[in-house]
């Protein structure tokens, strides 16, 4: 097994030689390969001192590295297709949960740290578990439904989000938790790939707008451009 190099020595490498690093897939026999655990520190230096450069080619190695993670667990776990009928949309849930869980979690992090393979599996069962919470929740209610007819209850609907307030923040107001994956398929259908990922960075991760813009390689205009595209969009289709 190799050593891994002190992060200093990776921290230092030039952008285009820590580029070509970073870009390795072979963790058992290239001796070049940054393990996952050292480009989560990486980027946690980065985000420490600033570094926006740093931070968002770190940050799109990780989420490469997160799905890829996620596709394999949600076929060899059965997310997908027994929960998750879409292989792609069950990667991109299951990452998005673990990189909440990294942000907000510090006891997550600090984990992540040095056994990011432990933590992503540890929270890959966290979601599966609350996935099949939710599908075995989701069928009681149905069940109910069944034996009730529209005549008994006129008023029952079925609303998976509240409706935006303008005094709550977006991600607060579109779902609970219980509602998250359900949530994250909707937004999905409805905004594009750049306005989805920058709605998750901004309100999810919490990151900056010059974060964001580091992380999707685009300028800061373009990513408030993706923000209010994204809130026009969900505040039209989530309004009641």
């Amino acid at each position: 097994m190799n050593s891994q190099e002190p992060d200093s020595v990776i921290e230092a490498l030039p952008d285009p030689v820590l580029r070509a690093r970073l870009g390795g897939t072979d963790w058992a026999n290239d001796p070049a390969f940054v393990p996952d655990e050292q480009v989560f520190r990486l980027l946690q230096r980065a985000r420490a001192a600033g570094d926006m450069g740093r931070v968002g080619m770190l940050a799109r190695v990780l989420s490469r590295r997160l799905l890829s993670h996620a596709k394999a667990f949600a076929k060899r776990s059965g997310i997908f297709p027994n929960i998750i009928g879409n292989l792609d949309q069950a990667a991109e849930e299951l990452a998005q949960y673990v990189w909440e869980c990294l942000i907000t979690r510090p006891g997550d992090a600090a984990y992540a740290e040095n056994r990011f393979g432990k933590l992503f599996k540890l929270r890959a069962i966290d979601f599966q578990r609350r996935l099949l919470a939710k599908k075995r929740t989701c069928q009681d209610s149905l069940d109910a439904m069944a034996h009730t007819s529209d005549d008994e209850n006129p008023e029952m609907t079925i609303r998976m989000v509240p409706a935006l307030r303008q005094d709550a923040t977006p991600f607060d107001s579109l779902a609970t938790k219980q509602e998250h994956a359900q949530t994250a398929a909707r937004l999905q259908a409805i905004l594009t790939k750049n306005e989805y990922m920058t709605y998750v960075m901004l309100y999810v991760e919490e990151m900056q707008v010059k974060e964001v813009a580091a992380a999707l390689g685009v300028t800061t205009r373009a990513i408030n451009n993706y923000k209010n595209a994204a809130l026009g969009k969900i505040q039209k289709e989530f309004k009641q």
